[in-house]
């Protein structure tokens, strides 16, 4: 079955009008053929689990697809993305402000799914969740590594809406770019989900600790979910799902730009930021770091 990044792969091969277009035509084939999936999981495995429904709410560039393949090592579960997020995203360049229809967790009945997504903590959307009696994850990341991230990923993305923009800016000039455009949406993103939550569903967890600890992160996610979250099935899990094994042999830490897992690492805007750069992200997310505990101070 194609995978929403191995279709993205595909049509980056295409001109960029192109790859929008055949991107826009895909979704819709690829969610049926998902959904067939989920429903014969549910067939065949349904009973061993009592949550059917694993929804991942991530920030953008934050791990959530390392945690989504890992998830899909227990039998019978599938991705599903609706297409009505795929639609926001190409609309907007971004699904991180999307509120989910109201039919969201109908639609999964008789499913074993896997959904990640990159919705916002809204008051509609954790209501959402809540009502439905669903655990969640949510997952984000150092919003300096994000903006790194994220200028490689639009770069190397045809489809996005920004592609043209990105593709003409030096590294300086991308992170200065997102600072005016995505940098404050996506604070207020992280505080929307610890803010609107419900902490009995809502598990939070930082990509800085799943890259430092991977086992301890992923058996508590596991656990959360009421999956099976023994040592050797979390062990094996995460030696399926190393680095080296998602990016065709490279180490972590070793990057290639052209790769949706480009370097594996927490902490690599140190490498590429310079003073003007600090300054510019100081003024606009320092209290914001200090808070959610990047950083003590602003000394960095």
């Amino acid at each position: 079955m194609i995978s929403k990044q191995k279709l993205e792969h595909l049509v980056n091969f295409l001109p960029a009008p192109v790859a929008r277009a055949a991107k826009r035509v895909g979704v819709y084939p690829r969610y049926l053929l998902q959904a067939y999936a989920c429903r014969q999981g549910y067939r065949g495995f349904g009973d061993r689990y009592p949550q059917k429904l694993l929804f991942i709410a991530g920030l953008p560039k934050s791990g959530t697809t390392w945690l989504e393949k890992m998830a899909t090592s227990y039998s019978g579960f599938h991705n599903l993305l609706i297409p009505d997020v795929s639609d926001y995203e190409m609309a907007t360049g971004g699904s991180h402000d999307y509120d989910l229809p109201a039919d969201m967790f109908s639609r999964f009945d008789q499913m074993l799914v896997i959904t990640k997504m990159h919705v916002h903590g809204s008051v509609h959307n954790a209501s959402l969740l809540n009502a439905a009696g669903i655990n969640y994850v949510i997952l984000y990341r150092d919003l300096r590594d994000v903006a790194l991230s994220h200028y490689y990923y639009v770069r190397q993305t045809r489809w996005h809406p920004d592609y043209h923009t990105y593709s003409k800016l030096s590294l300086s000039d991308g992170l200065t770019a997102f600072s005016d455009h995505l940098l404050l949406p996506f604070a207020e993103w992280i505080r929307s989900w610890h803010t609107n939550r419900d902490p009995e569903r809502g598990l939070v967890v930082r990509y800085e600790d799943m890259v430092a600890d991977t086992p301890v992160v992923l058996a508590r996610i596991a656990g959360h979910f009421e999956l099976d979250s023994s040592h050797n099935t979390i062990d094996r899990i995460v030696e399926e799902h190393r680095f080296d094994r998602l990016s065709r042999g490279r180490h972590q830490g070793e990057e290639s730009q052209k790769s949706f897992f480009r370097k594996g690492v927490a902490g690599d805007w140190r490498n590429h930021f310079t003073p003007h750069l600090k300054e510019i992200y100081k003024n606009k997310i320092g209290k914001f770091l200090i808070d959610f505990g990047y950083e003590q101070d602003d000394l960095w």
